[in-house]
Protein backbone atom coordinates (compact mmCIF):
# COMPACT_ATOMS: atom_id res chain seq x y z
CA UNK A 1 0.00 0.00 0.00
CA UNK A 2 1.41 3.36 -1.03
CA UNK A 3 2.07 5.74 1.81
CA UNK A 4 0.39 9.17 1.65
CA UNK A 5 2.69 11.92 0.42
CA UNK A 6 3.31 15.26 2.09
CA UNK A 7 5.02 17.98 0.11
CA UNK A 8 7.51 20.46 1.58
CA UNK A 9 7.19 23.89 -0.04
CA UNK A 10 10.22 25.97 0.83
CA UNK A 11 10.45 29.78 0.65
CA UNK A 12 13.38 32.18 1.03
CA UNK A 13 12.73 35.28 3.14
CA UNK A 14 14.11 38.57 1.75
CA UNK A 15 17.05 39.81 3.79
CA UNK A 16 16.14 42.03 6.72
CA UNK A 17 12.40 41.32 6.44
CA UNK A 18 9.96 39.08 8.29
CA UNK A 19 7.17 38.86 5.71
CA UNK A 20 7.15 37.32 2.25
CA UNK A 21 3.85 38.24 0.50
CA UNK A 22 2.29 36.12 -2.23
CA UNK A 23 -0.30 38.40 -3.81
CA UNK A 24 -2.06 38.99 -7.09
CA UNK A 25 -4.14 37.26 -9.76
CA UNK A 26 -2.04 34.09 -9.82
CA UNK A 27 -3.61 33.13 -6.48
CA UNK A 28 -7.13 33.24 -7.92
CA UNK A 29 -7.66 29.63 -9.00
CA UNK A 30 -9.36 26.31 -8.35
CA UNK A 31 -7.26 25.04 -5.47
CA UNK A 32 -6.34 21.38 -5.21
CA UNK A 33 -7.34 20.57 -8.79
CA UNK A 34 -5.34 17.56 -9.91
CA UNK A 35 -3.64 17.29 -6.52
CA UNK A 36 -6.28 15.29 -4.67
CA UNK A 37 -6.01 15.87 -0.94
CA UNK A 38 -2.21 15.77 -0.72
CA UNK A 39 -1.01 17.81 2.22
CA UNK A 40 1.94 20.19 2.25
CA UNK A 41 3.83 22.32 4.75
CA UNK A 42 6.15 25.32 4.73
CA UNK A 43 9.27 26.54 6.50
CA UNK A 44 7.47 29.70 7.67
CA UNK A 45 4.11 30.52 9.20
CA UNK A 46 1.48 30.87 6.49
CA UNK A 47 -1.40 33.32 6.80
CA UNK A 48 -3.96 33.15 4.01
CA UNK A 49 -6.95 35.40 3.34
CA UNK A 50 -9.87 34.17 1.21
CA UNK A 51 -11.72 36.95 -0.61
CA UNK A 52 -14.27 34.73 -2.37
CA UNK A 53 -14.99 31.10 -3.23
CA UNK A 54 -15.76 28.01 -1.21
CA UNK A 55 -14.15 24.73 -0.40
CA UNK A 56 -12.51 22.56 2.23
CA UNK A 57 -9.47 23.37 4.32
CA UNK A 58 -7.59 20.42 5.81
CA UNK A 59 -5.30 21.21 8.73
CA UNK A 60 -3.47 18.09 9.93
CA UNK A 61 -6.35 15.65 10.51
CA UNK A 62 -9.11 18.26 10.79
CA UNK A 63 -11.43 19.43 8.02
CA UNK A 64 -13.12 22.83 7.84
CA UNK A 65 -15.40 24.56 5.36
CA UNK A 66 -14.09 27.88 4.13
CA UNK A 67 -15.62 30.76 2.24
CA UNK A 68 -15.14 34.43 1.54
CA UNK A 69 -13.86 36.74 4.28
CA UNK A 70 -12.13 33.93 6.15
CA UNK A 71 -8.45 33.59 6.96
CA UNK A 72 -5.99 30.94 8.12
CA UNK A 73 -3.08 31.11 10.53
CA UNK A 74 -0.87 28.04 10.08
CA UNK A 75 2.44 27.53 11.93
CA UNK A 76 5.54 26.37 10.07
CA UNK A 77 5.79 22.63 9.45
CA UNK A 78 2.03 22.12 9.93
CA UNK A 79 0.56 19.87 7.17
CA UNK A 80 -2.46 21.37 5.42
CA UNK A 81 -4.11 21.89 2.06
CA UNK A 82 -6.87 23.92 0.42
CA UNK A 83 -9.39 22.22 -1.88
CA UNK A 84 -11.87 24.33 -3.83
CA UNK A 85 -15.35 23.00 -4.41
CA UNK A 86 -15.49 21.60 -7.97
CA UNK A 87 -15.71 24.45 -10.46
CA UNK A 88 -15.15 27.14 -7.83
CA UNK A 89 -12.48 29.73 -8.57
CA UNK A 90 -11.28 30.95 -5.18
CA UNK A 91 -9.26 34.06 -4.54
CA UNK A 92 -6.69 33.79 -1.79
CA UNK A 93 -3.63 35.86 -0.95
CA UNK A 94 -0.87 34.69 1.36
CA UNK A 95 1.72 35.99 3.79
CA UNK A 96 4.67 33.84 4.83
CA UNK A 97 6.03 35.13 8.11
CA UNK A 98 9.21 34.35 10.03
CA UNK A 99 7.25 34.78 13.21
CA UNK A 100 9.82 33.15 15.51
CA UNK A 101 12.57 35.56 14.48
CA UNK A 102 10.21 38.52 14.63
CA UNK A 103 9.26 37.73 18.21
CA UNK A 104 12.88 37.09 19.23
CA UNK A 105 14.24 40.25 17.60
CA UNK A 106 11.42 42.77 17.87
CA UNK A 107 9.44 41.80 20.99
CA UNK A 108 12.00 40.33 23.38
CA UNK A 109 11.92 43.36 25.69
CA UNK A 110 8.15 43.51 26.07
CA UNK A 111 6.67 40.03 26.39
CA UNK A 112 8.50 38.18 29.13
CA UNK A 113 9.46 34.63 28.21
CA UNK A 114 10.05 34.65 24.45
CA UNK A 115 10.06 30.86 24.11
CA UNK A 116 6.66 30.59 25.81
CA UNK A 117 5.16 33.17 23.45
CA UNK A 118 6.60 31.39 20.39
CA UNK A 119 5.19 28.09 21.66
CA UNK A 120 1.71 29.59 22.10
CA UNK A 121 1.75 31.28 18.68
CA UNK A 122 2.76 28.03 16.97
CA UNK A 123 0.53 25.74 19.02
CA UNK A 124 -2.41 25.34 16.66
CA UNK A 125 -3.44 25.99 13.09
CA UNK A 126 -6.72 27.79 12.73
CA UNK A 127 -9.34 29.00 10.26
CA UNK A 128 -11.25 32.09 11.34
CA UNK A 129 -13.94 34.34 9.91
CA UNK A 130 -14.03 38.12 9.78
CA UNK A 131 -17.48 37.92 11.35
CA UNK A 132 -16.16 36.38 14.56
CA UNK A 133 -12.55 37.63 14.60
CA UNK A 134 -12.58 41.00 12.87
CA UNK A 135 -9.68 42.66 14.76
CA UNK A 136 -7.30 39.85 13.78
CA UNK A 137 -8.67 39.74 10.22
CA UNK A 138 -8.32 43.52 9.80
CA UNK A 139 -4.71 43.26 10.96
CA UNK A 140 -4.03 40.60 8.32
CA UNK A 141 -5.61 42.78 5.61
CA UNK A 142 -3.56 45.77 6.77
CA UNK A 143 -0.32 43.79 6.37
CA UNK A 144 -1.43 42.67 2.90
CA UNK A 145 -2.23 46.27 1.94
CA UNK A 146 1.14 47.56 3.15
CA UNK A 147 2.97 44.80 1.26
CA UNK A 148 1.03 45.61 -1.91
CA UNK A 149 1.38 49.39 -1.85
CA UNK A 150 4.96 49.79 -0.54
CA UNK A 151 4.30 53.27 0.77
CA UNK A 152 7.00 55.14 2.75
CA UNK A 153 7.87 53.37 6.02
CA UNK A 154 5.94 50.29 4.96
CA UNK A 155 8.47 47.94 6.60
CA UNK A 156 8.10 49.72 9.93
CA UNK A 157 4.32 49.72 9.52
CA UNK A 158 4.29 46.00 8.68
CA UNK A 159 6.30 45.31 11.83
CA UNK A 160 3.79 47.30 13.88
CA UNK A 161 0.94 45.23 12.44
CA UNK A 162 2.90 42.02 13.09
CA UNK A 163 3.24 43.04 16.71
CA UNK A 164 -0.52 43.59 16.89
CA UNK A 165 -1.08 40.20 15.24
CA UNK A 166 1.03 38.46 17.89
CA UNK A 167 -0.99 40.08 20.65
CA UNK A 168 -4.26 39.16 18.95
CA UNK A 169 -3.07 35.54 18.73
CA UNK A 170 -2.10 35.56 22.42
CA UNK A 171 -5.50 37.01 23.29
CA UNK A 172 -7.19 34.25 21.27
CA UNK A 173 -5.22 31.62 23.18
CA UNK A 174 -6.33 33.18 26.47
CA UNK A 175 -9.95 33.00 25.29
CA UNK A 176 -9.54 29.32 24.33
CA UNK A 177 -7.98 28.56 27.69
CA UNK A 178 -10.77 30.40 29.50
CA UNK A 179 -13.39 28.36 27.62
CA UNK A 180 -11.54 25.13 28.41
CA UNK A 181 -11.40 26.00 32.12
CA UNK A 182 -15.08 26.95 32.08
CA UNK A 183 -16.09 23.63 30.54
CA UNK A 184 -13.96 21.79 33.10
CA UNK A 185 -15.64 23.76 35.90
CA UNK A 186 -19.07 22.83 34.53
CA UNK A 187 -18.12 19.16 34.76
CA UNK A 188 -17.06 19.68 38.38
CA UNK A 189 -20.34 21.41 39.20
CA UNK A 190 -22.36 18.64 37.56
CA UNK A 191 -20.64 16.13 39.84
CA UNK A 192 -21.68 18.21 42.85
CA UNK A 193 -25.28 18.44 41.64
CA UNK A 194 -25.39 14.68 41.17
CA UNK A 195 -24.11 14.24 44.70
CA UNK A 196 -26.90 16.47 46.05
CA UNK A 197 -29.52 14.52 44.06
CA UNK A 198 -28.32 11.28 45.61
CA UNK A 199 -27.69 12.46 49.20
CA UNK A 200 -30.15 15.32 49.81
CA UNK A 201 -31.83 13.35 52.64
CA UNK A 202 -28.52 13.02 54.47
CA UNK A 203 -26.38 15.58 56.25
CA UNK A 204 -24.40 17.41 53.56
CA UNK A 205 -21.42 19.66 54.19
CA UNK A 206 -19.37 21.75 51.79
CA UNK A 207 -16.50 19.32 52.35
CA UNK A 208 -18.63 16.45 51.00
CA UNK A 209 -19.44 18.34 47.80
CA UNK A 210 -15.83 19.41 47.29
CA UNK A 211 -14.61 15.84 47.77
CA UNK A 212 -17.17 14.59 45.24
CA UNK A 213 -15.47 16.90 42.72
CA UNK A 214 -11.90 16.18 43.92
CA UNK A 215 -11.44 19.87 44.71
CA UNK A 216 -10.41 21.84 47.76
CA UNK A 217 -13.27 23.50 49.64
CA UNK A 218 -12.12 27.01 48.75
CA UNK A 219 -11.73 26.19 45.05
CA UNK A 220 -15.08 24.41 44.98
CA UNK A 221 -16.89 27.32 46.63
CA UNK A 222 -15.37 29.76 44.17
CA UNK A 223 -16.29 27.95 40.96
CA UNK A 224 -19.73 26.89 42.26
CA UNK A 225 -20.72 30.47 43.07
CA UNK A 226 -19.19 31.72 39.82
CA UNK A 227 -21.21 29.32 37.65
CA UNK A 228 -24.40 28.85 39.68
CA UNK A 229 -24.60 32.37 41.18
CA UNK A 230 -25.62 30.91 44.53
CA UNK A 231 -23.87 29.35 47.48
CA UNK A 232 -23.62 25.54 47.54
CA UNK A 233 -25.82 25.16 50.62
CA UNK A 234 -28.46 27.43 49.07
CA UNK A 235 -28.62 24.93 46.21
CA UNK A 236 -28.92 22.03 48.68
CA UNK A 237 -31.83 23.78 50.39
CA UNK A 238 -33.47 24.49 47.05
CA UNK A 239 -33.36 20.79 46.10
CA UNK A 240 -34.65 19.72 49.50
CA UNK A 241 -37.66 22.04 49.28
CA UNK A 242 -38.33 20.90 45.72
CA UNK A 243 -38.32 17.28 46.96
CA UNK A 244 -40.57 18.28 49.89
CA UNK A 245 -43.12 19.77 47.49
CA UNK A 246 -43.16 16.51 45.56
CA UNK A 247 -43.72 14.45 48.74
CA UNK A 248 -46.50 16.75 49.97
CA UNK A 249 -48.20 16.47 46.58
CA UNK A 250 -47.92 12.70 46.17
CA UNK A 251 -47.54 11.10 49.62
CA UNK A 252 -49.70 11.13 52.71
CA UNK A 253 -46.79 11.84 55.05
CA UNK A 254 -46.97 14.07 58.10
CA UNK A 255 -45.00 17.30 57.81
CA UNK A 256 -42.57 15.94 60.39
CA UNK A 257 -41.96 12.90 58.14
CA UNK A 258 -41.52 15.11 55.08
CA UNK A 259 -39.06 17.25 57.03
CA UNK A 260 -36.87 14.24 57.89
CA UNK A 261 -37.14 12.62 54.47
CA UNK A 262 -35.70 15.66 52.72
CA UNK A 263 -32.76 16.02 55.08
CA UNK A 264 -33.82 18.53 57.75
CA UNK A 265 -33.20 17.73 61.39
CA UNK A 266 -35.63 20.28 62.85
CA UNK A 267 -39.08 21.43 61.79
CA UNK A 268 -38.15 25.07 62.38
CA UNK A 269 -35.31 24.93 59.81
CA UNK A 270 -37.59 23.14 57.34
CA UNK A 271 -40.39 25.70 57.77
CA UNK A 272 -38.00 28.65 57.48
CA UNK A 273 -36.41 27.41 54.26
CA UNK A 274 -39.73 26.36 52.76
CA UNK A 275 -41.23 29.81 53.30
CA UNK A 276 -38.12 31.57 52.06
CA UNK A 277 -38.38 29.78 48.71
CA UNK A 278 -42.14 29.47 48.23
CA UNK A 279 -43.52 32.40 50.19
CA UNK A 280 -45.71 29.97 52.18
CA UNK A 281 -45.37 27.58 55.07
CA UNK A 282 -45.58 23.88 54.17
CA UNK A 283 -49.15 23.71 55.55
CA UNK A 284 -50.23 26.80 53.59
CA UNK A 285 -48.79 25.32 50.43
CA UNK A 286 -50.57 22.01 51.06
CA UNK A 287 -53.90 23.74 51.74
CA UNK A 288 -53.61 25.94 48.66
CA UNK A 289 -52.97 22.88 46.55
CA UNK A 290 -55.94 20.99 48.01
CA UNK A 291 -58.32 23.86 47.23
CA UNK A 292 -57.03 24.07 43.68
CA UNK A 293 -55.32 27.39 44.24
CA UNK A 294 -51.90 25.82 43.80
CA UNK A 295 -50.92 23.05 41.43
CA UNK A 296 -47.47 21.52 41.53
CA UNK A 297 -47.13 22.25 37.84
CA UNK A 298 -47.72 25.94 38.60
CA UNK A 299 -44.82 26.09 41.01
CA UNK A 300 -41.35 24.98 40.04
CA UNK A 301 -38.43 25.97 42.19
CA UNK A 302 -35.44 27.00 40.12
CA UNK A 303 -32.24 28.92 40.58
CA UNK A 304 -34.11 31.99 39.38
CA UNK A 305 -36.30 32.14 42.50
CA UNK A 306 -34.76 33.80 45.51
CA UNK A 307 -31.46 34.79 43.92
CA UNK A 308 -30.82 37.59 41.43
CA UNK A 309 -28.29 37.72 38.62
CA UNK A 310 -28.13 34.00 37.96
CA UNK A 311 -25.34 33.09 35.60
CA UNK A 312 -26.84 31.95 32.29
CA UNK A 313 -24.65 28.86 32.24
CA UNK A 314 -25.78 27.84 35.72
CA UNK A 315 -29.40 28.42 34.75
CA UNK A 316 -28.90 26.29 31.64
CA UNK A 317 -27.43 23.44 33.73
CA UNK A 318 -30.48 23.47 35.99
CA UNK A 319 -32.88 23.70 33.06
CA UNK A 320 -31.32 20.65 31.39
CA UNK A 321 -31.39 18.69 34.64
CA UNK A 322 -35.07 19.55 35.20
CA UNK A 323 -35.93 18.44 31.66
CA UNK A 324 -34.16 15.11 32.17
CA UNK A 325 -35.92 14.28 35.47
Amino acid sequence: MEKPRIEFRYYVMPGGEYVLPKLGEVWEQEYGKGMGSMLHFHNYMEIGYCYHGAGTMIIEDREYRYGGEMFTMLPAKMPHTTISDPGHICKWEFLFIDIDEFIRNEMKDEIGNVDDVIRIINKRGTLKSMENHRPMGETVLSIIRECREHRPYYKETVNAYLRALVYEALRLDEERESIRRRHQNVRYIDQALNYVDEHFAEEIKIRDLAEACSLSESHFRRIFEQIMSMKPMDYVNMIRIQKACHLIAHKNYSMQEVCYRVGYQTASTFNRNFKQLTGMTPYQWKSARKTGEMQLSDFKITAMKGWEGVDTLGAQILKERDENQ
